[in-house]
């Protein structure tokens, strides 16, 4: 189900960490294996980062993440030394981070690999590997010479060795340059992936409040965790609920 937002005059510049908390949540709520939920969010931000579907993409149609199964997926070597990847429907976001790995290995081993893709949504969205590439030495470019509809879309990335990266600016420029002046988005959007992810996050109440960080409010009000005592921790906290925030 597609969600729309109301956009707002204002620009927020959001922080790498703030971003990456949020996607992580928006993931967890879309029961993305946890294995594969640190890959994907990279993806995410490289999409943002490229002008790609980023953000409001994955706001409009996170559930889609949920769609396909990665048993599925198949991979064939081809007679001419392609890899023959089949994605059974799954979007490339989830694919991605395993498409890179499997180009990377082959790209070493041989000097260069080609991976023909098909049955994958938004498949566009695989010019990430151009950018994601770098982190490993890799150059990609990505072609769709089919332009069907839908799962029927095929492309052919075709990936080679390059330098290995020196330094930050060189593993991830894109990465680099949000890290200093963070990812620009318009505030309305913002605030409904904010929203979003909070789904993530347990009901606040006085209970879970009394289970968070690093100790345990016992119901006869002595303290479980750090002794003797855990001298900064304000129970007026505990009294009551001023709001239905979630907390973590």
């Amino acid at each position: 189900m597609n969600r729309e937002v109301v956009d707002s005059p204002r620009v927020f510049d959001v922080s790498v960490r703030e971003a990456r908390m949020c996607i992580d949540r928006i993931l967890l709520v879309c029961r993305l294996p946890s294995g594969y939920v640190h890959g994907v969010r990279e993806v995410v931000l490289l999409s943002q980062s490229m002008g790609l579907g980023g953000f409001r993409a994955l706001y409009e149609g996170y559930e889609r993440l949920r769609e396909g199964a990665l048993e599925r997926v198949s991979v064939q070597d081809a007679d001419d030394g392609v890899l023959v990847v089949d994605g059974g429907g799954i979007h490339a976001w989830v694919l991605l981070p395993t498409l890179m790995d499997l180009g990377v290995e082959r790209a070493r081993s041989a000097g260069r690999a080609t991976l023909r893709v098909s049955g994958v949504q938004d498949l566009h969205e695989l010019h990430v590997m151009a950018a994601l590439g770098r982190r490993y030495g890799t150059g990609a470019e990505v072609s769709q010479p089919d332009k069907g509809a839908g799962h029927e879309q095929k492309a052919v990335v075709t990936l080679f060795n390059t330098a290995r990266p020196l330094g930050m600016d060189e593993w991830d420029p894109l990465l680099a340059q949000a890290i200093r002046h963070g990812y620009p988005v318009d505030g309305g959007l913002w605030r409904a992936i904010h929203a979003l992810s909070n789904q993530a996050l347990a009901p606040d109440s006085v209970v879970s409040r009394r289970h968070a960080g690093p100790v345990i409010l016992r119901d006869d009000g002595t303290l479980q965790g750090r002794p003797p005592a855990d001298d900064d921790m304000d129970l007026n906290m505990l009294r009551h609920v001023p709001s239905s925030q979630g907390c973590a």
